[in-house]
């Protein structure tokens, strides 16, 4: 019997099955499997504005002001106003609209009291960024007035009130400093004022620490609880809309100083008294680093310590480099370290350290500090180191109106607050964006979440609308949003997310996939080849 033949017909239907056989496995394979396999393997990243970004580095941030000169003469109203308008005219900073309205005589002559001028001051519609410089014909000497108001006498010099304008209310130096110096740290160095404010932050935590080292000999009679509210809570809630306060004490025991001081003698009625050098107070800040409770926060902490002396070592006093003493009220000594806080010596009454140093039995001895000078001081510090310029300034033939009290902070001061912090946190805003997208550019495989990319999306818009605020004169609002943007940058730079897969490249991806691809993807990629010939075949036939 002769053997079946296949027909013709049946050897084209089995390589066509065969063709069909190797187009499906390749389709699925390539068409379906590595797509999807990309795709769920590919690292999320949602699209960022990589070049608005950078052209955060031409923004430019002015502030406006207006100011108003208000004389009882339309000729020297125009000079003061032309002399500030000149002085100000090539500004990178401010951008300010000054003018001048021309006044009774009456009305001014009719001023004598601070008061007086304060109510004349007040008829004038001077809101938050603003100034009034005010004639007043009965002054002796420029002063500088709770509100934002300026009294000048009549013969007072134009040049004179716009260096009071620079160098007191505006700090135009110094904040272009700032700017820069955050900018460019490596070209710029901060002055004294830079160094020690705190940098920008949301929220501030104040750590008011007492330091009894002998609690055995000295009991101290301090109500932290009621003295944080009478004397720190009205300040703090004069700065609310700068940032969040907590404030917080503690008492730490048995912490006497590493350093001795040396004992000076003198004509006291102990007979002597102790000294430390300027120099050596940086030493006394590291055991009492080690003791306080200031790093249980991720926000900055502002310290306030009050170092009760022993008597066995009061009275303690500090004396500068030259060697004199430097001064002291009321027994009460203090120093200040930048960005971190600041130290009272407190030391007991004499008659206090008498009765320990008499005393045989083991009760301590009472003693009662000083509220109103500690806190007072305590005050000042906190002034400085939240960026408040300092009160008393050399300029000669000019006055600044105290407070009537240390927690009342002036109306020209907040305003200057205002715009320390907003230039600090716009700069920061923008730095931290454009080191975020630098990163994220580099480092193709960090996760980028929609929660991350809108917090980008968000800062760099606040940025520009606070940079837009500012320059229309609106301070409030402006220095809002650019709190809002370095939060939100700051949120956006910090998200855990984008640690994801920070340790997961793509090199790691296909050594770990590959192996198991190819052995699949070889006779696929072989059958390409057949698939190819027979169409090949088939057009030439």
């Amino acid at each position: 019997m002769a053997p079946d033949v296949q027909s013709v017909d049946d050897i084209d239907f089995d390589e066509k099955y065969r063709l069909y056989a190797s187009i499906s496995f390749a389709f699925l394979l390539l068409g379906i499997g590595v797509p999807l396999w990309w795709h769920t393997t590919a690292v999320p990243r949602v699209t960022l504005p990589y070049s608005g970004i950078a052209e955060l580095s031409n923004l430019n941030i002015k502030i406006r002001g207006n100011i108003l000169v208000a004389t009882t003469s339309e000729e020297r109203a125009q000079f003061i106003t032309n002399q500030i308008r000149t002085a100000f005219e090539n500004s990178t900073l401010y951008s300010l609209k000054v003018s001048f309205e021309v006044i009774s005589k009456n009305l001014v002559n009719s001023a004598f009291t601070q008061y007086d001028h304060e109510k004349i001051a007040r008829t004038f519609d001077i809101g938050i960024g603003d100034l009034l410089f005010l004639e007043a014909p009965n002054l002796n000497e420029i002063i500088v007035g709770h509100h934002r108001a300026i009294f000048f006498p009549t013969q007072t010099d134009g040049s004179k009130l716009v260096h009071l304008l620079s160098h007191m209310i505006l700090r135009d130096e110094s904040l272009i400093l700032t700017r820069n110096a955050m900018t460019d740290p490596t070209k710029y160095s901060l002055d004294e004022e830079n160094r020690r404010r705190f940098p920008p932050s949301s929220t501030y935590d104040i750590l008011l620490t007492v330091v009894n080292p002998n609690p055995d000999k000295l009991s101290i009679k301090w109500n932290l609880s009621n003295i944080t509210r009478d004397y720190l809570e009205p300040f703090l809630d004069q700065l609310s809309v700068i940032a969040n306060f907590s404030v917080k004490s503690q008492w730490l025991y048995l912490m006497p100083l590493d350093i001795t001081p040396k004992q000076i003698p003198d004509s006291s009625e102990l007979g002597r008294h102790y000294a430390l050098s300027e120099s050596i107070l940086p030493q006394l800040i590291t055991p009492l680093e080690k003791k306080l409770a200031s790093q249980v926060s991720l926000h900055p902490c502002i310290n306030l310590v009050m170092y009760t002396v022993p008597c066995d070592q009061s009275p303690l006093y500090i004396y500068t480099k030259s060697g004199h003493k430097s001064n002291s009220v009321n027994n009460v000594k203090a120093f200040l370290s930048p960005r971190w806080g600041g130290v009272v010596i407190s030391n007991s009454p004499t008659d206090v350290c008498k009765q320990v140093l008499e005393k045989n039995d083991d009760k301590p001895v009472e003693v009662v500090p000083n509220a109103v000078t500690i806190m007072g001081v305590f005050l000042s510090q906190l002034r400085l180191l939240l960026g408040i310029p300092e009160p008393n300034y050399k300029i000669s033939g000019v006055t600044v109106t105290p407070t009537p009290g240390e927690s009342i902070l002036r109306d020209w001061e907040f305003d200057l607050l205002l715009r320390v912090r907003a230039i600090e946190q716009l700069t920061s805003a923008k730095l931290t964006l454009q080191s975020l997208a630098q990163l994220l550019e580099e480092i193709s495989n960090i996760v980028i979440t929609e929660t991350v990319g809108n917090r980008i999306k968000s800062a760099l818009d606040l940025i520009h609308q606070s940079a837009e605020k500012l320059l229309d004169g609106e301070l409030m609002e402006g220095f809002s949003l650019s709190k809002e943007s370095f939060v939100t940058a700051e949120m956006a730079f910090t998200d855990p997310s984008l640690l994801a897969l920070l340790y997961f490249p793509d090199d790691q991806k296909y050594a770990v996939y590959i192996p198991l691809f190819l052995p699949v993807m070889i006779p696929v990629l072989l059958s390409l080849k057949n698939i190819s010939r027979y169409f090949l075949n088939k057009n030439n036939s």
